[in-house]
């Protein structure tokens, strides 16, 4: 015998009130002399005994009366009909689904919050010594309990309690398949806790159903009223380097997977924790959509930006994050031979025009965002380099064995090197000396010039940038970028795997390549940048064309501010003193110490794990006298947020195929177990005898009257 709520019989200790209330009362009477009392006590004498024997029956019922009562409370049913094993028990497994779409739910309750619940309340009336498997799907598959013996009910339920939801996907047919196997033949009751996602239950026709008659299953389905969900799937910043006071746009990716049209959900905008905008969002289901939003920053150094859906049925895939630098400024060195000063020989003359427009206009250039300077010394060495952020190479300056080298370096060190093929270069100098060094994302097959001014050109096309900073130029709201035409251009015969194309010609034909190594990259411009075979003067167009173009070159230099789930994260700390201590910190956990590593430009802060979901991270980077803080966003694949549920006639088919007997809460799941006669109640029969004991108590107490 057991009972379904135990802690009701410590009420048992209730039967002894009849007992004190009697005792109380007898010694509350008063004697009272009177002439016949010698009588009285001569015929008690006689019937003592047989008064002790009344007294003591008609206590015992009354207390029985009361214990019955509390037993019928603790509803009492029979242990050998719940058994089914032939020693007594029946190997309980329990199925559980950690993937993030049991976090869906209503308001604050969630589906896993009831599965949990009803996982606790039914280990809680497992004995010791019966046999339970605990089966967990969430990134890593596993039998956390394997045929082990029931300790207690506390050691059972923190082997649950210290489960987490993971972000993943996974296959909850694989898992039925593996609980199926498990122990095949014993007998046995298997729980499955899991949500009714189409995706996750994938492939379940393909499982083989238990052969035998001893394996019943059960599955808790917790309802859910609302099916419609949107996540945010991506967030991207025009740069991960941007400059102080410039607008820069942001780009979050939405997507509907639910069957149904969502209107007007509002995607917000936050800067450091504070909301900077919205933008209203409707999509048809299973569509998506990217949402522009425009922002500023004036204060330099680590900002964390981060997209926000309003609630919906999953809260969980509703924000993704990047982290950005906002830096005053981008450096360029244009390496230029002493004797070719002409005003067209190198781009040092028209880039220094740009930057002093950027500046605002006359002799302001070192104010501005882009701040130009030459180089025309015969010796050019990594140190002499990596003062800038990026370096400007073209057909004005002469390229040796050396300068190769020493540009290879400065790459690997973090700079980035662009090429600007102008009709000076030397081809076959550029293919032998730079190509030797890796740094050609491209191979140069031959230069085609036209003449200025001429019908044959090529322009610049305002479509199609995978570059999210050259995006804005698709609206034309930076103006039209194909006014810019080129009469000098590159044609290449061969790209390195590693290479990506930033920006395209009208006939498709490659503007601009970009190879990007650990830190550092090289950008290879398929026409020059000196204004002498093209018409870049176009200069509101193609000025704030190449800001964005430089902007994005410079943040190469730094390693990723938006990182995959588990991907390291790595900072290089630059200057004095050098960093003492470091820590790595996801939303919501503790930090874990990251490495120092000296590295030749600065000390690399890493940490190699990464994140094991995403969400807002931060390295905090520890000097003697300071601390820096540097933002990154953790993003991780949306692949556990449809939450659209199996059909009903395959679930139905699925249902008579398996014979599982499906719940929606822990109060269906005890009385589907208690069905069938296993683990019948016996409350009727302590009613009947709470009501037989009060009979008696009523007759006995007759016989004093």
């Amino acid at each position: 015998m057991n009972f379904v709520y135990p802690g009701l019989l410590y009420g048992l200790v209730l039967g002894a009130i009849p007992i004190i209330v009697y005792y109380l009362m007898r010694f509350r009477s008063q004697r009272v002399a009177w002439g016949a009392d010698y009588i009285l006590e001569r015929a008690l004498a006689r019937r003592r005994r047989k008064l002790y024997w009344d007294q003591i029956i008609l206590l015992a019922l009354r207390a029985l009366v009361v214990m019955a009562l509390v037993a019928a409370f603790a509803r009492p049913r029979s242990r050998k009909a719940v058994s089914m094993a032939t020693d007594g028990e029946a190997l309980r497994i329990v199925l559980i689904d950690g993937s993030y779409s049991m976090l869906a739910g209503d308001g604050a309750r969630t589906r896993n919050d009831a599965a949990r619940e009803a996982v606790r309340e039914l280990v809680a009336r497992w004995g010791r010594g019966e046999k339970w498997s605990l089966y967990v799907m969430d990134s890593r598959p596993r039998w956390v309990v394997d045929h082990a013996d029931v300790v207690d009910a506390a050691h059972s339920l923190a082997v649950i309690d210290a489960l987490q939801v993971q972000e993943t996907a996974v296959s909850l047919a694989a898992g039925l398949e593996a609980v199926l196997q498990h122990a095949a033949g014993q007998r046995r009751e298997i729980f499955i806790f899991a949500d009714d996602q189409a995706a996750a239950w994938e492939g379940l026709e393909r499982v083989t159903p238990a052969a035998d008659a001893n394996t019943r299953l059960f599955w808790m389905r917790p309802p859910l009223a609302d099916r419609r969900n949107l996540a945010v799937t991506r967030l991207e910043a025009g740069h991960e380097r941007v400059l102080r006071g410039f607008p820069f746009s942001v780009y979050a990716q939405v997507r509907n997977f639910s069957a149904e049209t969502v209107r007007d959900a509002e995607l917000t905008l936050l800067v450091d924790g504070a909301r900077y905008g919205a933008e209203r969002v409707s999509l048809p289901p299973e569509q998506s959509a990217r949402v522009r939003l425009e922002v500023r920053i004036d204060e330099p150094g680590s900002h964390l930006i981060t997209a926000r859906l309003s609630g919906d049925a999953l809260d969980f895939d509703n924000a993704m994050s990047a982290g950005i630098d906002v830096s005053d400024a981008v450096s360029l060195l244009v390496l230029r031979d002493a004797d070719r000063s002409g005003k067209f020989e190198s781009a040092a003359g028209f880039l220094s025009l740009a930057a002093r427009v950027l500046a605002g206009g006359g002799a302001r250039e070192a104010t501005g965002p882009l701040r130009v300077r030459e180089h025309t010394e015969a010796q050019c060495d990594v140190a002499a380099l990596a003062a800038c952020d990026a370096v400007v190479l073209d057909g004005g300056r002469t390229v040796t064995p050396e300068l190769a080298r020493a540009l290879r370096g400065y790459v690997d060190q973090g700079g980035t090197l662009v090429l600007a093929a102008d009709d000076t270069i030397d081809l076959a100098a550029w293919r032998r000396h730079l190509g030797k060094a890796g740094l050609l994302p491209a191979v140069p097959a031959r230069a085609r010039s036209e003449p200025l001014g001429g019908q044959t050109f090529r322009r610049l096309s305002a479509s199609g940038f995978d570059l999210p900073a050259l995006r804005d130029f698709e609206t034309g709201a930076e103006g039209d970028i194909a006014q810019v035409r080129f009469y000098t251009w590159l044609e290449f015969e061969a790209a390195d795997p590693e290479a990506e194309v930033l920006a395209r010609f009208t006939d498709g034909a490659p503007f601009a390549w970009r190879r990007r190594f650990e830190r550092g990259a090289v950008l290879l411009l398929a026409a020059g940048l000196n204004s002498r075979n093209n018409n870049l003067l176009v200069r509101e167009t193609v000025y704030p064309f190449l800001l964005r173009l430089f902007a994005e070159a410079a943040g190469a230099g730094q390693y990723p501010r938006r990182v995959g789930r588990s991907a390291p994260v790595r900072y290089m700390a630059r200057g004095e003193p050098p960093p003492v201590a470091a820590q790595f910190g996801l939303e919501g956990e503790e930090p874990a110490p990251a490495a120092l590593v000296p590295d030749t430009p600065g000390t690399r802060v890493e940490y190699r794990p990464g994140a094991d979901r995403s969400g807002p991270a931060s390295l905090l980077v520890l000097r003697e006298n300071s601390r820096e803080r540097v933002w990154i966003g953790v993003q991780g694949e949306r692949s556990d947020s449809s939450l659209t549920p199996m059909p009903d006639a395959y679930r139905a088919r699925m249902a008579e195929r398996f014979g599982w007997t499906e719940v929606g809460s822990a109060g269906e799941l005890m009385e589907a177990l208690e069905a069938d006669g296993r683990g019948a109640e016996r409350y009727g029969w302590v009613m009947a005898a709470a009501l037989l004991f009060a009979l008696g108590e009523l007759l006995m107490g007759l016989r004093f009257v």
